[in-house]
């Protein structure tokens, strides 16, 4: 994965990561696998871009992050991150305000170039989407999760971090292409049955 694949993939999540804002159609629906997930707490070393859903944000602090990877710390692997969290400016009525992440775990507090962050994942209870295809087409992904997995599933959105995993699988616009998508849910009730299956113990990354 190159920096010229990154800020083209950038570049499109600025357009497809809509945020619950869109409502999915039949033709629409991706190719999709979905497991729940029981995260860990986890540490990215990284770069924030604030308001991140306006303008070109997210697609310049890929460009800025990837400017300091020869003195980035040794990191757990080779995943890179995007992370979506509410900023101090967030507003639930408009979903503007948003910080994006751009970076790579690492496993302490490690000492960091000038320019940098760590920040810290603090886990919960995820709903994981493998979206397989071309790049360009994501917007798909989030259409159906934010319209028709939401709507016919017991679960919940949760006020925690959601993120992409880009590992060894994204191959940018080849139909083979392997994303993770990890949306925070709320468990269901007791007297709601999950509809995808138990949550599962752990974190499980996409390696």
């Amino acid at each position: 994965m190159n920096k010229r694949v990154l800020i083209f993939l950038a570049a499109v999540l600025a357009v497809a990561s809509l945020m619950g804002q869109v409502v999915a159609s039949e033709a629409s629906k991706p190719q999709m696998k979905t497991r729940m997930e029981a995260l860990e707490p986890f540490i990215v070393m990284g770069l924030e871009a604030q308001n991140a859903m306006e303008g070109e944000a997210m697609m310049e602090a890929w460009t800025k992050f990837f400017s300091y990877y020869e003195k980035l710390p040794e990191p757990v692997d080779n995943n890179y991150y995007g992370i979506y969290y509410p900023g101090e400016k967030f507003d639930l009525s408009t979903m503007q305000g948003y910080n994006y992440l751009v970076g790579m775990e690492v496993k302490d507090e490690v000492k960091l170039p000038e320019g940098l962050q760590l920040h810290k994942v603090p886990g919960g209870n995820y709903a994981v989407f493998e979206y397989v295809g071309p790049i360009h087409e994501i917007g798909n992904a989030y259409e159906y999760i934010y319209g028709e997995w939401l709507a016919t599933t017991n679960y919940k959105p949760a006020s925690m971090e959601m993120f992409e995993v880009y590992g060894e699988r994204f191959k940018e616009d080849s139909k083979d292409s392997v994303v993770e998508i990890w949306v925070p849910v709320q468990k269901p009730s007791l007297e709601e049955a999950p509809q995808d299956g138990d949550i599962q113990e752990g974190k499980k990354l996409e390696k």
